[in-house]
């Protein structure tokens, strides 16, 4: 850069001596450039038209290794150019100058990118996760400031709280930074600000929102399957947020899918929210704990216990037993209580 501006001064220079020699030898003889009593104005011009003869030897000057290495021919080319330069006032030239050197130096400051969701909603329990992407981030720290009290939640991937459920991931050589909040409380809603450490610092902001919401398996928290019969149930998650809601089942914590066994069929309405579990002529080995889960919804589980013909006779009976015992003690209670009345 250096040397492309001392070659400009050299360019002008020639085209001041040229120019004055020029206008000396008119003077001599006695005549003048254009007519007297009127004042010449050059030509008009931009600096995006220079002649082709004059960007020639700008590029010239730009293409020298080094200012001590300038030759007398480099030179000759150079003023070869000054008849036309000559016709270009030194504040155009100038110009030129300051455009061609225009954004040498600058270096891309950092930028948000809008591509990720800047309204999540998380219910309670579940684990909530804030996506800031941004570009050119270079040397700079990312933070993540809690709004209502201006608190920092996470400077780089380091947690500056006490409350170690906010936690910050980053992937290496990747342009997106998360604030991971992990079983999410109704306090945790309100506005979130991504932040960069720029000089003034630049933030973007995005809303938490926490909701209450639970899947139902509609039916008794303990079920008796008879051994050869099927399983049918049935998982809605009514307030779970958003339009669409994946639902999956487990048993034991292990996933139910068409490859745990034989007999399987999983039928879901993600827009309805709801999901049917059906599984054929079960097994002893059936027998567990059955768990819906909704996305952003806590989960609901019931117990099945699978049993024999003879095994389930029995239940039935103990059952009976247990519902009858309440009705033998309200007639007991019932008749000492005429009891007591008539002998008053």
């Amino acid at each position: 850069m250096l040397l492309e501006y001392v070659m400009m001064l050299l360019v002008f220079g020639l085209t001041t001596t040229v120019e004055r020699s020029h206008i000396e030898a008119l003077a001599f003889q006695g005549t003048t450039r254009h007519p007297p009593h009127h004042h010449y104005t050059p030509p008009p011009s931009t600096v995006h038209h220079l002649p082709q003869q004059i960007l020639e030897s700008m590029s010239l000057a730009a293409q020298l290794p080094s200012s001590s290495s300038l030759s007398s021919s480099a030179l000759s080319s150079s003023s070869s150019a000054s008849t036309s330069l000559a016709s270009y006032s030194q504040l155009e030239l100038s110009n030129a100058i300051v455009e061609s050197f225009e954004g040498v130096g600058s270096s891309s400051e950092p930028q948000f990118e809008n591509t990720t969701e800047r309204e999540v909603i998380a219910a309670v329990g579940t684990t909530a996760r804030l996506h800031c992407r941004v570009r050119n981030l270079g040397d700079r720290a990312v933070s993540w400031i809690r709004k209502r009290d201006l608190h920092i939640l996470t400077i780089g991937i380091m947690t500056y709280t006490n409350d170690q459920r906010f936690l910050a991931r980053h992937i290496d050589n990747s342009d997106e930074w998360v604030l991971k909040v992990v079983s999410v409380q109704p306090r945790d809603a309100g506005i979130y600000e991504c932040q960069v450490s720029t000089e003034p610092k630049i933030s973007q902001a995005y809303k938490l929102m926490v909701v209450t919401s639970k899947a139902q398996i509609l039916s008794n928290r303990e079920l008796f399957i008879q051994s050869g019969s099927d399983i049918n149930l049935t998982c809605i998650a009514p307030q779970a947020p958003g339009p669409y809601t994946h639902m999956m089942w487990y048993k034991d914590s292990e996933l139910i899918n068409d490859s745990t066994r034989g007999g399987i069929r999983v039928v879901s309405e993600q827009q309805m929210k709801m999901s049917n579990l059906v599984i054929s002529r079960v097994l002893h080995r059936d027998s567990g704990n059955y768990t819906c889960s909704a996305d952003n919804s806590n989960s609901d589980s019931v117990f099945v216990h699978i049993i024999k013909s003879e095994q389930h006779a029995a239940m039935q009976h103990e059952l009976a037993t247990r519902m009858q015992t309440p009705r033998l003690l309200l007639v007991l209670l019932t008749f000492f209580y005429l009891f007591e009345c008539s002998t008053k």
